[in-house]
């Protein structure tokens, strides 16, 4: 008996974890629909200062209904950026740091063992 209610618990667990992803793969596409609508409602000049242009929104339909259209938003607008899709960048910065730098402050009075 100890066999199968082990065999059923894990078995059990596997269905809670696909139902988990399904839930979560959900609300992300609900998500990604959201985000698209608010994109869609707005005007020319809003989508302009974003790096998009209308044209751009019906392309990202073409991802098809279970797509995710902000996937192929982002892509465009990212290459009108001068970036290549999927690559981060970062901005260095210059000057001095805004927060102070206590961890080193704390590390000259603190007395080691």
């Amino acid at each position: 008996m100890p066999m199968f209610a082990a065999t059923l618990s894990s078995a059990v667990l596997s269905v809670v974890a696909v139902v988990r992803r399904q839930i979560v793969a959900f609300r992300n596409w609900r998500e990604a629909r959201e985000g698209y609508a608010a994109l869609c409602e707005m005007d020319e000049r809003t989508l302009h200062d974003l790096g998009l242009t209308r044209s751009d929104l019906r392309d990202a339909t073409a991802a098809g209904y279970f797509g995710d259209p902000t996937q192929v938003i982002a892509a465009r607008a990212g290459e009108r950026q001068g970036r290549r899709p999927g690559i981060a960048t970062t901005r260095q910065l210059s000057g001095p740091p805004l927060v102070p730098d206590v961890g080193a402050a704390l590390s000259r009075t603190v007395p080691s063992m």
